[in-house]
Protein backbone atom coordinates (compact mmCIF):
# COMPACT_ATOMS: atom_id res chain seq x y z
CA UNK A 1 0.00 0.00 0.00
CA UNK A 2 2.79 1.98 0.68
CA UNK A 3 4.56 1.71 -2.59
CA UNK A 4 1.20 2.51 -4.19
CA UNK A 5 1.10 5.96 -2.40
CA UNK A 6 4.49 6.92 -3.50
CA UNK A 7 3.99 5.71 -6.71
CA UNK A 8 0.48 7.86 -6.78
CA UNK A 9 2.18 10.81 -5.58
CA UNK A 10 5.05 10.73 -7.77
CA UNK A 11 2.21 10.80 -10.81
CA UNK A 12 0.59 13.35 -9.57
CA UNK A 13 3.62 15.60 -8.71
CA UNK A 14 4.92 14.92 -12.82
CA UNK A 15 1.47 15.52 -14.02
CA UNK A 16 1.20 18.75 -12.28
CA UNK A 17 4.86 19.91 -13.17
CA UNK A 18 4.47 18.53 -17.29
CA UNK A 19 1.37 20.78 -17.49
CA UNK A 20 2.81 24.02 -15.90
CA UNK A 21 5.84 23.93 -17.59
CA UNK A 22 6.50 26.44 -20.24
CA UNK A 23 9.00 24.97 -22.52
CA UNK A 24 11.76 26.85 -24.59
CA UNK A 25 13.17 25.38 -27.60
CA UNK A 26 16.30 26.68 -29.09
CA UNK A 27 17.60 25.14 -32.23
CA UNK A 28 21.16 25.82 -31.91
CA UNK A 29 23.69 23.27 -31.07
CA UNK A 30 27.01 24.11 -30.16
CA UNK A 31 30.17 21.62 -30.13
CA UNK A 32 31.43 22.05 -26.51
CA UNK A 33 33.92 19.51 -25.23
CA UNK A 34 36.84 18.42 -23.07
CA UNK A 35 38.99 16.25 -24.72
CA UNK A 36 35.89 14.80 -26.15
CA UNK A 37 33.05 15.18 -28.44
CA UNK A 38 30.40 15.84 -25.95
CA UNK A 39 27.48 18.28 -27.14
CA UNK A 40 25.40 20.49 -25.11
CA UNK A 41 22.36 20.44 -26.22
CA UNK A 42 20.74 24.07 -25.22
CA UNK A 43 17.00 22.96 -24.58
CA UNK A 44 15.70 24.76 -21.52
CA UNK A 45 13.12 23.45 -19.17
CA UNK A 46 11.56 26.51 -16.85
CA UNK A 47 9.81 25.28 -13.53
CA UNK A 48 8.39 27.91 -11.17
CA UNK A 49 9.69 27.77 -7.18
CA UNK A 50 6.98 26.21 -6.45
CA UNK A 51 7.03 23.22 -9.31
CA UNK A 52 10.82 22.54 -8.23
CA UNK A 53 9.57 21.76 -4.93
CA UNK A 54 6.88 19.38 -5.40
CA UNK A 55 9.33 17.71 -7.80
CA UNK A 56 11.49 17.29 -5.18
CA UNK A 57 14.75 18.95 -7.02
CA UNK A 58 18.13 19.11 -5.44
CA UNK A 59 20.98 20.24 -7.04
CA UNK A 60 24.48 20.65 -6.13
CA UNK A 61 27.77 20.53 -7.84
CA UNK A 62 30.66 17.55 -9.27
CA UNK A 63 32.70 16.59 -6.74
CA UNK A 64 35.88 14.58 -7.02
CA UNK A 65 35.88 11.05 -5.24
CA UNK A 66 39.09 8.47 -5.29
CA UNK A 67 37.44 5.76 -8.01
CA UNK A 68 38.06 2.42 -9.48
CA UNK A 69 37.24 -0.44 -11.39
CA UNK A 70 34.62 -2.29 -9.33
CA UNK A 71 34.54 -6.28 -9.28
CA UNK A 72 31.42 -8.04 -8.00
CA UNK A 73 32.02 -11.68 -6.52
CA UNK A 74 30.06 -13.54 -3.78
CA UNK A 75 31.13 -15.57 -0.55
CA UNK A 76 30.41 -16.39 2.69
CA UNK A 77 31.77 -15.33 6.63
CA UNK A 78 33.93 -17.69 7.96
CA UNK A 79 36.15 -18.32 10.93
CA UNK A 80 39.66 -19.01 11.02
CA UNK A 81 40.13 -22.78 11.84
CA UNK A 82 41.98 -21.73 14.93
CA UNK A 83 39.06 -19.94 16.16
CA UNK A 84 36.78 -23.05 15.86
CA UNK A 85 36.55 -25.81 18.45
CA UNK A 86 34.86 -29.24 18.53
CA UNK A 87 34.76 -30.24 22.41
CA UNK A 88 35.81 -34.18 22.30
CA UNK A 89 36.08 -36.62 24.78
CA UNK A 90 39.82 -39.19 25.05
CA UNK A 91 37.84 -41.71 26.90
CA UNK A 92 34.27 -42.17 26.55
CA UNK A 93 31.67 -41.67 28.96
CA UNK A 94 27.86 -41.02 29.95
CA UNK A 95 26.87 -37.84 30.04
CA UNK A 96 25.99 -36.52 33.76
CA UNK A 97 25.32 -32.87 33.07
CA UNK A 98 25.48 -30.38 30.44
CA UNK A 99 24.61 -26.69 31.39
CA UNK A 100 25.01 -25.01 28.26
CA UNK A 101 22.82 -24.41 24.81
CA UNK A 102 23.74 -23.13 21.77
CA UNK A 103 24.36 -19.32 21.47
CA UNK A 104 25.82 -19.29 25.42
CA UNK A 105 29.17 -17.65 25.69
CA UNK A 106 32.07 -19.75 27.53
CA UNK A 107 35.81 -18.68 28.69
CA UNK A 108 38.37 -21.32 27.48
CA UNK A 109 38.84 -23.75 30.34
CA UNK A 110 35.36 -23.60 31.72
CA UNK A 111 33.86 -26.82 31.31
CA UNK A 112 30.94 -27.48 29.53
CA UNK A 113 30.09 -31.04 29.91
CA UNK A 114 30.47 -33.94 32.74
CA UNK A 115 30.85 -37.25 31.82
CA UNK A 116 30.81 -40.22 33.90
CA UNK A 117 32.81 -44.02 33.45
CA UNK A 118 34.14 -47.00 35.74
CA UNK A 119 37.04 -46.23 33.11
CA UNK A 120 37.94 -43.23 34.95
CA UNK A 121 37.96 -44.59 38.00
CA UNK A 122 40.52 -47.44 37.25
CA UNK A 123 42.26 -44.76 35.32
CA UNK A 124 43.09 -43.04 38.42
CA UNK A 125 43.76 -46.35 40.33
CA UNK A 126 46.56 -47.50 37.86
CA UNK A 127 48.06 -44.09 38.07
CA UNK A 128 48.42 -44.56 42.07
CA UNK A 129 49.43 -48.08 41.90
CA UNK A 130 52.09 -47.10 39.30
CA UNK A 131 53.15 -44.00 41.19
CA UNK A 132 53.62 -46.44 44.03
CA UNK A 133 55.33 -49.14 42.28
CA UNK A 134 57.79 -46.21 40.60
CA UNK A 135 58.75 -44.56 43.94
CA UNK A 136 59.65 -48.16 45.14
CA UNK A 137 61.79 -48.99 42.27
CA UNK A 138 63.44 -45.41 42.34
CA UNK A 139 64.62 -46.21 46.00
CA UNK A 140 65.74 -49.79 45.15
CA UNK A 141 67.86 -48.85 42.42
CA UNK A 142 69.46 -46.27 44.39
CA UNK A 143 70.00 -49.16 46.96
CA UNK A 144 71.56 -51.34 44.76
CA UNK A 145 73.97 -48.87 42.97
CA UNK A 146 75.12 -47.89 46.58
CA UNK A 147 75.75 -51.29 46.88
CA UNK A 148 77.42 -52.13 43.68
CA UNK A 149 79.88 -49.34 44.39
CA UNK A 150 80.72 -51.42 47.97
CA UNK A 151 81.43 -54.22 45.93
CA UNK A 152 78.21 -55.71 47.93
CA UNK A 153 75.83 -56.45 45.17
CA UNK A 154 76.43 -57.89 41.30
CA UNK A 155 75.96 -55.36 38.60
CA UNK A 156 73.50 -57.37 37.03
CA UNK A 157 71.83 -56.82 40.10
CA UNK A 158 71.54 -53.41 39.98
CA UNK A 159 71.19 -53.27 36.06
CA UNK A 160 67.73 -55.45 37.06
CA UNK A 161 66.63 -52.59 39.75
CA UNK A 162 67.29 -50.01 36.87
CA UNK A 163 65.61 -51.84 34.27
CA UNK A 164 62.31 -52.14 36.36
CA UNK A 165 62.85 -48.54 37.68
CA UNK A 166 62.56 -47.07 34.22
CA UNK A 167 60.27 -49.15 32.72
CA UNK A 168 57.37 -48.41 35.14
CA UNK A 169 58.94 -44.22 35.27
CA UNK A 170 57.77 -44.93 31.50
CA UNK A 171 54.74 -46.08 32.48
CA UNK A 172 53.84 -43.44 35.20
CA UNK A 173 54.77 -41.20 32.73
CA UNK A 174 51.80 -42.16 29.70
CA UNK A 175 49.56 -42.72 32.74
CA UNK A 176 49.70 -39.08 33.88
CA UNK A 177 49.38 -38.20 30.04
CA UNK A 178 46.09 -39.50 30.40
CA UNK A 179 44.84 -38.06 32.76
CA UNK A 180 45.90 -34.70 31.70
CA UNK A 181 43.82 -35.98 28.68
CA UNK A 182 41.02 -35.90 30.66
CA UNK A 183 41.18 -32.84 32.58
CA UNK A 184 42.76 -34.44 36.24
CA UNK A 185 45.73 -32.84 37.90
CA UNK A 186 47.83 -36.19 38.62
CA UNK A 187 50.11 -34.33 40.78
CA UNK A 188 47.39 -33.44 43.38
CA UNK A 189 45.35 -37.20 42.70
CA UNK A 190 45.31 -39.46 45.87
CA UNK A 191 43.37 -42.39 47.39
CA UNK A 192 40.87 -39.75 48.42
CA UNK A 193 39.83 -37.75 45.67
CA UNK A 194 39.57 -40.75 43.19
CA UNK A 195 36.54 -39.69 40.83
CA UNK A 196 34.61 -41.80 38.30
CA UNK A 197 33.37 -38.22 36.66
CA UNK A 198 35.51 -35.70 34.74
CA UNK A 199 34.60 -32.18 33.52
CA UNK A 200 35.07 -31.56 29.79
CA UNK A 201 36.75 -27.96 29.27
CA UNK A 202 35.92 -25.44 26.64
CA UNK A 203 39.50 -25.25 24.84
CA UNK A 204 38.69 -22.04 23.30
CA UNK A 205 36.78 -18.47 24.41
CA UNK A 206 33.72 -17.87 22.15
CA UNK A 207 30.02 -18.65 21.37
CA UNK A 208 28.61 -22.69 21.31
CA UNK A 209 27.48 -23.47 17.74
CA UNK A 210 26.49 -27.28 18.35
CA UNK A 211 25.35 -28.85 21.33
CA UNK A 212 25.59 -32.89 20.35
CA UNK A 213 24.95 -34.65 23.55
CA UNK A 214 22.07 -34.91 25.99
CA UNK A 215 21.91 -36.44 30.03
CA UNK A 216 22.89 -39.94 29.90
CA UNK A 217 23.87 -40.38 26.52
CA UNK A 218 27.14 -42.03 25.85
CA UNK A 219 29.75 -40.21 24.06
CA UNK A 220 33.25 -41.75 22.70
CA UNK A 221 36.31 -40.91 21.87
CA UNK A 222 35.51 -40.09 18.25
CA UNK A 223 31.99 -38.08 19.30
CA UNK A 224 31.99 -34.32 19.43
CA UNK A 225 30.41 -32.86 22.63
CA UNK A 226 29.91 -29.36 21.22
CA UNK A 227 31.11 -26.97 19.22
CA UNK A 228 32.91 -23.58 20.03
CA UNK A 229 33.23 -20.53 17.81
CA UNK A 230 35.27 -17.13 18.59
CA UNK A 231 33.87 -14.45 16.36
CA UNK A 232 36.39 -11.98 16.86
CA UNK A 233 38.75 -12.61 13.85
CA UNK A 234 36.08 -13.41 10.84
CA UNK A 235 37.21 -13.42 7.49
CA UNK A 236 35.44 -13.23 3.58
CA UNK A 237 35.50 -16.38 1.49
CA UNK A 238 35.23 -14.87 -1.77
CA UNK A 239 35.22 -16.60 -4.91
CA UNK A 240 36.98 -14.55 -8.24
CA UNK A 241 36.31 -15.81 -11.85
CA UNK A 242 39.56 -16.12 -14.25
CA UNK A 243 38.73 -12.99 -16.14
CA UNK A 244 39.19 -10.92 -12.56
CA UNK A 245 41.92 -12.83 -10.98
CA UNK A 246 44.52 -11.01 -12.72
CA UNK A 247 42.72 -7.68 -11.52
CA UNK A 248 42.83 -8.64 -7.80
CA UNK A 249 45.85 -7.91 -5.04
CA UNK A 250 46.45 -8.39 -1.82
CA UNK A 251 45.73 -5.07 -0.33
CA UNK A 252 42.86 -4.01 -2.07
CA UNK A 253 39.78 -2.75 -0.60
CA UNK A 254 36.46 -4.55 -0.47
CA UNK A 255 33.05 -3.44 -0.13
CA UNK A 256 30.38 -5.93 0.89
CA UNK A 257 26.92 -6.22 2.09
CA UNK A 258 24.87 -9.54 3.75
CA UNK A 259 22.52 -10.63 1.65
CA UNK A 260 19.55 -10.00 4.12
CA UNK A 261 20.83 -6.44 4.40
CA UNK A 262 21.88 -5.03 0.96
CA UNK A 263 21.55 -1.43 1.85
CA UNK A 264 24.03 -1.75 4.58
CA UNK A 265 27.76 -1.77 3.62
CA UNK A 266 30.96 -2.87 5.70
CA UNK A 267 34.25 -2.66 4.59
CA UNK A 268 37.30 -5.29 4.29
CA UNK A 269 40.60 -5.89 2.93
CA UNK A 270 42.50 -8.31 0.08
CA UNK A 271 44.83 -10.97 2.23
CA UNK A 272 45.02 -14.08 0.13
CA UNK A 273 44.39 -15.40 -3.40
CA UNK A 274 44.63 -18.76 -3.78
CA UNK A 275 47.12 -20.17 -6.68
CA UNK A 276 45.01 -22.64 -7.66
CA UNK A 277 41.42 -22.48 -9.40
CA UNK A 278 38.87 -24.80 -7.77
CA UNK A 279 37.46 -26.87 -10.36
CA UNK A 280 34.42 -27.74 -8.50
CA UNK A 281 32.74 -23.86 -8.84
CA UNK A 282 35.60 -23.11 -11.86
CA UNK A 283 36.62 -19.93 -9.48
CA UNK A 284 39.14 -18.91 -7.83
CA UNK A 285 39.24 -18.39 -3.77
CA UNK A 286 40.38 -15.16 -2.19
CA UNK A 287 39.97 -14.32 1.69
CA UNK A 288 39.79 -10.67 3.04
CA UNK A 289 39.86 -9.31 6.08
CA UNK A 290 37.15 -7.53 7.62
CA UNK A 291 37.72 -4.68 9.49
CA UNK A 292 34.94 -3.41 10.67
CA UNK A 293 31.03 -4.57 11.81
CA UNK A 294 32.52 -7.95 13.39
CA UNK A 295 29.62 -8.13 16.37
CA UNK A 296 27.09 -9.06 14.11
CA UNK A 297 28.64 -11.16 11.75
CA UNK A 298 28.33 -14.83 12.25
CA UNK A 299 30.07 -17.62 10.23
CA UNK A 300 28.56 -18.89 7.37
CA UNK A 301 26.36 -15.83 6.70
CA UNK A 302 26.07 -15.11 2.85
CA UNK A 303 27.58 -12.00 1.39
CA UNK A 304 27.86 -9.91 -1.75
CA UNK A 305 31.19 -8.18 -2.38
CA UNK A 306 32.29 -5.38 -4.18
CA UNK A 307 36.67 -5.10 -4.73
CA UNK A 308 38.04 -1.74 -5.84
CA UNK A 309 40.68 -2.19 -7.97
CA UNK A 310 43.26 0.89 -9.99
CA UNK A 311 41.91 3.71 -7.76
CA UNK A 312 42.07 7.07 -8.89
CA UNK A 313 40.83 10.71 -9.07
CA UNK A 314 37.76 11.57 -10.50
CA UNK A 315 34.74 14.05 -10.85
CA UNK A 316 32.18 12.37 -10.02
CA UNK A 317 27.67 12.76 -10.05
CA UNK A 318 25.26 10.68 -7.65
CA UNK A 319 23.91 7.89 -9.95
CA UNK A 320 19.92 10.23 -9.22
CA UNK A 321 22.08 12.72 -11.02
CA UNK A 322 22.10 10.82 -14.40
CA UNK A 323 19.97 10.36 -17.51
CA UNK A 324 20.81 7.26 -19.45
CA UNK A 325 19.67 7.05 -22.78
CA UNK A 326 20.25 4.26 -25.38
CA UNK A 327 22.93 6.03 -27.00
CA UNK A 328 23.82 8.80 -24.79
CA UNK A 329 23.93 10.01 -20.97
CA UNK A 330 22.93 13.35 -19.66
CA UNK A 331 22.60 15.64 -16.94
CA UNK A 332 20.00 19.03 -16.29
CA UNK A 333 22.41 22.39 -14.84
CA UNK A 334 20.65 24.88 -13.13
CA UNK A 335 20.57 28.46 -15.37
CA UNK A 336 18.97 31.58 -15.18
CA UNK A 337 16.43 30.49 -17.80
CA UNK A 338 15.95 27.07 -16.41
CA UNK A 339 16.94 23.85 -16.61
CA UNK A 340 19.13 22.84 -19.12
CA UNK A 341 20.19 19.43 -20.65
CA UNK A 342 23.56 18.57 -21.33
CA UNK A 343 25.19 15.88 -23.00
CA UNK A 344 27.76 13.62 -21.12
CA UNK A 345 29.89 10.61 -21.13
CA UNK A 346 30.94 8.29 -17.90
CA UNK A 347 33.14 6.29 -16.96
CA UNK A 348 32.95 3.57 -13.84
CA UNK A 349 30.51 3.72 -11.08
CA UNK A 350 30.82 2.87 -7.31
CA UNK A 351 29.21 3.74 -4.08
CA UNK A 352 26.39 4.96 -5.80
CA UNK A 353 28.22 7.06 -7.58
CA UNK A 354 29.25 7.93 -11.34
CA UNK A 355 32.75 9.26 -13.33
CA UNK A 356 32.13 12.15 -15.52
CA UNK A 357 34.84 11.43 -17.97
CA UNK A 358 33.44 13.92 -21.30
CA UNK A 359 31.69 16.99 -20.65
CA UNK A 360 31.64 20.62 -21.54
CA UNK A 361 33.46 23.64 -20.20
CA UNK A 362 33.08 24.92 -17.29
CA UNK A 363 29.89 21.65 -16.04
CA UNK A 364 32.78 21.27 -12.97
CA UNK A 365 31.44 25.15 -11.64
CA UNK A 366 27.90 24.46 -12.66
CA UNK A 367 25.35 23.80 -10.39
CA UNK A 368 23.92 20.20 -11.63
CA UNK A 369 20.37 18.53 -10.49
CA UNK A 370 21.28 15.58 -7.95
CA UNK A 371 18.09 14.33 -7.49
CA UNK A 372 14.53 15.26 -9.37
CA UNK A 373 16.39 15.15 -13.15
CA UNK A 374 13.61 12.03 -13.98
CA UNK A 375 10.96 14.58 -13.51
CA UNK A 376 13.11 17.46 -15.86
CA UNK A 377 13.89 14.45 -18.27
CA UNK A 378 9.82 13.42 -18.32
CA UNK A 379 9.15 17.40 -19.09
CA UNK A 380 12.18 17.86 -21.60
CA UNK A 381 10.87 14.64 -23.79
CA UNK A 382 7.33 15.67 -23.75
CA UNK A 383 8.17 18.92 -25.54
CA UNK A 384 9.97 17.17 -28.53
Amino acid sequence: MRIKNHLTAAITVLSLVLTTITCQHQTDKEHLSSGSDTVMVPDLVKLSPGQIEMAGIITGKMEERQMGHIFECNGTIEAPPENIADVTVSVGGLVKSCPFRPGDYVSAGQPVAVLEHPDYIRMQQDFLETKSQWEYFKEDFKRQGELTVENAASVKTMQQAQASFRSTEVKLFALRSQLKLLGINADSLTIENISSTVSIKAPITGIISKIDVNIGKYVGPEQRVCEIINNTNLYLHLLIYEKDIHHITKGQPVEFSLVGEPEKRYQARVKAVSPKKDESNNAFSMHASITKGLPVFKPGMYVKAFVSTNEHPGLTLPVTAIIAGDNEHAVFIKTSGGFQRVVISTGISADNRIEILGYPPGLPDSVIVLDGAYYLNAAWNDQE
